[in-house]
């Protein structure tokens, strides 16, 4: 027979539990829950007791954590120390909140209870119980609870402070309740605190403000208060500061809350400090965009059409090898981390990849050809989309790993997945300068110290500097200061974060990548940019000045015909025959070239280029190679002859067969080679006698798929709507099932079988030092059931003081088969008499 479920209304009156919260959430907060925390929903929870136990797990609420700034970790820290069930009023007055102020501390609520750090509506305000291990014992810069810092008291040392008190001597443990139930009465400890003496008060403010630690060589000892010598014994011997080892003191919890008077949460940081810096201006910071934008994309291009000329091979272990990144730098005219910064940027755009199989190469993929023909502006938006979703630290190139071995380009080594979110916390900071200034570098510091509290360490400051060098690389940053492009990305990424599937729905590109985002970044950038031009100053000392960025299909005309001599604002091309005999090699005519320049040059053609031109060109295929091993072929029989008797040609072992015909035992192409050197102007023909094009070998392998950025949204969000539903739908059967077996028993809550809950539960039952009713199988495969006192979860094991035995033991939590809860708490910790749950 189906059992049905209780209505909402038949179980209003059942304590409320996290599992219970979660069912009654609407669906959109859980699937909000599930995007914030995708840890969460992978493999997907069964039901809502198992998502309950998951918000409990360590590593998740570490996580989620970290996300948290300063202003948002404080509240969460306050929330520790307020018993469970509080209302946002009372939360208010321990924060010291008033007026208008409150209604920000219910956004940092709202924001904890949508990472599911805090749960609970109104007035039942509670935070997991994962988060008060992680925040720790001192909270807020407060000591521990008095009850705690008295166990490390001796007997005579408690009755020495309970006669201070007018507590009659009893028990240690009797004594150090009823010393703590002295402590609980914030009224009491105010008036004792009225009662020291100026020296010992402003060292109990010194200690309350926190840390609530320090040291004295008089903590070992409590003196009789009549022969207190100096403000530490006296302190010591009214149990205000309790000496928790020889050299140091604590102020215990009670006392310091009663010293902060009406902030008893102490000075709270809810608004970010502000950025200070040297005013550069916005015309100046994006002028070096620009000049960074336009230089980024060359060195791109230029590596690329190098490695699609000539692939490089990678090492043995994967990654670029030293003398290849040098020849990368060389190429680049730079130092080598720049030049595994432009190939790692070129690898994360999809533009450069490994070839599949065994000989593995790396060069241009597909993509590449697309990206060539685009505007600057879009080529450079394309790199900063695939730079800003890359988890590649770059400047880790050149550093020594865990193994003492150089960290290669485009390795696993460099792969670091905090980068993503580093860079992106980067940016939105620095877009916290006002328009036009460069942030100084403690300031900007703070700041990150602000948002991320938790994160630290020298990965994380290495990560900061690599990502501000790589930002300027890019022109979102120019002289130091965010620029216009700089502030629109900063802008994109906090969107992202406030809404994790914003990009849900939005176009995308077959490429992968984010088109809206790419578009938008180019627009931006566009007007920064000088237009582009198809235009040439030609000169007569055979150069050419570009006066600003050609099109695409211009400069790939020009670079038939001509070499780069310098860039920057604007190109300076050079002819010369090499050049122009490369273009003629490609199988353009004198006649094409001399259109093509016609229609670029704004002020004609030079005389001395026009002669350049027709000269290469009349000498340009008059001799002709091809296979004998190879052989020459000339109508004009005075030079075949010359060729034969130069002294510059007797390396090639020519030989004439025929009055138009010379052989040679070398290749075509090393013939081909040794006659230009030697001043001739060769061609390769086929064995049909026609002129064999020598256009240069592009190496391409085929772009790896990648997902667009809108892609990844719309299946993250479609992932956490089917989770939702599977939870729901498993959480009904399970809940079935359960009043079908206690309906079939006739009895109420059983043991609980589930192992995350079981875990979920011992952990509480640690942290509230309550009895359990523990069932487990030895090892001799007997179960067996005992009243415990948990004391620690770890590594595996449970220790507790077993009530039968009398004595701690260890349990394997592997053998561990279900956990009841037994009535009656002992010597819990409390805020104001009220247990933390």
């Amino acid at each position: 027979m189906r059992m049905s479920i209780p209505a909402d209304d038949e179980v209003r009156d059942e304590p409320v539990t996290l599992a219970g919260w979660l069912r009654a959430r609407p669906d959109d907060a859980l699937v909000r829950l599930f995007l914030l925390r995708p840890d969460l929903a992978t493999p997907p929870p069964p039901d809502f007791d198992i998502l309950a136990a998951r918000l409990e797990v360590r590593v998740s609420v570490a996580r989620a954590m970290e996300r948290l700034d300063t202003g948002a970790c404080e509240v969460l820290e306050a929330l520790t120390l307020l018993p469970g069930g509080v209302s946002l009023d009372r939360l208010a007055t321990l924060c010291g909140v008033d007026g208008e102020a409150v209604a920000g501390l219910a956004a940092v609520v709202d924001r904890l209870r949508e990472l599911g750090l805090v749960w609970g509506d109104g007035d039942g305000l509670r935070v997991v119980g994962m988060v008060v291990d992680l925040v720790g014992s001192r909270p807020l810069g407060l000591g521990r609870p008095v009850r705690e810092c008295l166990g490390a008291y001796r007997q005579n040392q408690l009755a020495r402070i309970a006669g201070v008190l007018g507590e009659p001597v009893a028990a240690r443990a009797e004594l150090i309740e009823t010393l703590g139930r002295r402590f609980d009465d914030p009224a009491a400890v105010r008036g004792w605190l009225d009662d020291c003496s100026p020296r010992a008060r402003a060292l109990l403010d010194r200690l309350a403000a926190g840390p609530a630690l320090g040291t004295s060589a008089e903590a070992g000892r409590v003196p009789v208060l009549a022969g207190a010598r100096g403000p530490v014994e006296e302190l010591l011997a009214r149990g205000l500061v309790i000496g928790i080892d020889e050299e140091t003191v604590e102020l215990p919890r009670e006392v310091g809350l009663a010293a902060r008077g009406e902030r008893p949460a102490g000075p709270l940081h809810p608004r970010p400090p502000a950025l200070t810096g040297t005013e550069i201006g916005v015309p100046a910071a994006d002028g070096a965009a620009a000049l960074a934008a336009g230089t980024v994309v060359r060195w791109v291009a230029t590596i690329l059409d190098a490695w699609g000329a000539a692939p490089v091979t990678p090492l043995r272990t994967g990654g670029l090898s030293v003398r290849d990144l040098r020849a990368a730098a060389r190429l680049l005219d730079t130092d080598e981390r720049t030049a595994a910064f432009v190939v790692e940027l070129a690898a994360a755009a999809g533009l450069v990849d490994a070839t599949a199989g065994v000989d593995v190469q790396y060069m241009p993929t597909a993509t590449y050809d697309r990206w060539g023909t685009e505007l600057v502006p879009a080529r450079w938006a394309a790199l900063v989309e695939g730079w800003l979703r890359a988890p590649v630290a770059s400047w880790l190139v050149g550093e020594r790993d865990e193994r003492g071995r150089q960290i290669a380009a485009m390795s696993l080594d460099v792969r670091r997945p905090a980068a993503v979110e580093v860079r992106a916390e980067v940016l939105r900071a620095l877009a916290a300068a006002p328009p036009g200034v460069a942030p100084d570098d403690a300031s900007l510091r703070a700041l990150l110290a602000w948002r991320s509290p938790r994160r630290s360490g020298s990965l994380l400051a290495a990560m900061i500097d690599g990502t501000l060098a790589e930002a300027e690389l890019l022109g979102l940053i120019g002289r130091g200061a965010p620029t216009t492009v700089g502030r629109l990305l900063a802008a994109r990424l906090e969107a992202e974060r406030a809404d994790p599937a914003r990009l849900a729905g939005s176009p995308s590109r077959p490429s992968g990548g984010d088109a809206a985002l790419c578009a938008q970044l180019a627009d931006a950038l566009a007007p920064l940019l000088p237009a582009p031009v198809e235009e040439l100053l030609l000169q007569a000392d055979l150069t050419a000045v570009a006066p600003g960025p050609l099109t695409p299909t211009a400069a790939a005309r020009v670079a038939r015909m001509a070499d780069v001599e310098s860039t920057g604002a604007a190109t300076v091309y050079r002819f010369s025959e090499d050049s122009l005999r490369r273009a003629l090699d490609s199988g353009l005519t004198a006649e094409e070239i001399h259109a093509e320049l016609d229609r670029l040059a704004r002020t004609g053609v030079p005389q001395g280029l026009s002669y350049l031109i027709d000269d290469t060109a009349r000498r340009h295929g008059r001799l002709r190679a091809g296979p004998a091993a190879s052989y020459l072929r000339c109508d004009d029989t005075a030079l075949l002859a010359e060729v034969v008797a130069s002294r510059r040609t007797q390396a090639l072992g020519l030989r004439r067969i025929a009055p138009t015909i010379v052989i040679s035992p070398l290749p075509t192409a090393e013939v081909l080679v040794g006659l230009r050197d030697a001043g001739y102007s060769p061609v390769a023909e086929a064995a049909d006698g026609r002129v064999l094009l020598s256009r240069p070998t592009v190496h391409r392998t085929p772009a790896r798929s990648r997902p667009a950025s809108n892609d990844v949204a719309d299946s993250r969000l479609a992932q956490a709507r089917d989770v939702l539903r599977l939870v729901r739908r498993g959480d009904d059967g399970a809940r079935e099932v359960r009043a079908a077996v206690d309906a079939a028993r006739g009895v109420g809550v059983g043991f609980t079988r589930s192992a995350p809950l079981i875990l979920v539960m011992l952990q509480g039952a640690v942290r509230e030092r309550r009895r359990v009713l523990l069932g487990y199988v030895d090892q001799q495969g007997t179960p067996r059931d005992r009243i415990v006192r948990p004391t620690a979860v770890d590594g595996g094991w449970l220790s507790a003081w077993d009530e039968i035995s009398a004595a701690s033991r260890r349990f394997a939590l592997h053998r561990v088969t279900g956990v009841a809860e037994v009535d009656d708490t002992f010597g819990v910790p409390s805020v104001g008499g009220a247990t933390q749950r």
